[in-house]
């Protein structure tokens, strides 16, 4: 019986893994992981009571959801989430300051001018990597349904 247990699991993840367009994330590993192990967790537990092994893999699932998005928190989320921020406050010098602790990298975004009937901003990114900065300028324009999209 448990070797039908262990084979159903590695089919179910041979399957996901076909299912998922960016199976190599860290997000999509760790929910694939930690959800098969707490539903053979569950299963074992409750002596094959489905409810709970699907409850168990659904636990799983979204603990690993959580924990995928801590581990996907590079630089660019970081700075991504601070370019947001200070783009909303529509002044021209606004800026504002990231850092990743993990990597120990930091920068500074500042709103340089607008153009285009202010729906576009003309930034620039001052990225710091060990102590070395190096500056960028892209720009950012509002799309209709008020997101920002950043053009390079």
């Amino acid at each position: 019986m448990k070797g039908k247990i262990i084979l159903i699991l590695f089919s179910l993840i041979f399957i996901c893994s076909c299912a998922q367009n960016n199976f190599t994330s860290k997000k999509n590993l760790t929910q694939l992981t930690l959800s098969s192990a707490t539903g053979y967790l569950a299963y074992q537990w409750s002596d094959a009571d489905i409810f709970t092994t699907i409850a168990g893999s659904s636990i799983g699932y979204l603990m690993g959801s959580y924990l995928g998005e801590f581990l996907e928190q590079n630089d660019y989320y970081y700075y991504q989430k601070e370019l947001i921020n200070t783009l909303n406050l529509n002044e021209i010098g606004s800026s504002g300051y990231w850092n990743n602790n993990k990597s120990g990298n930091e920068g500074v975004i500042i709103v340089k001018n607008y153009f285009q009937v202010p729906e576009c901003r003309l930034i620039e990114h001052i990225y710091v990597v060990k102590k070395n900065p190096k500056k960028y300028f892209d720009t950012a324009c509002r799309s209709e349904n008020g997101s920002w999209n950043v053009i390079r």
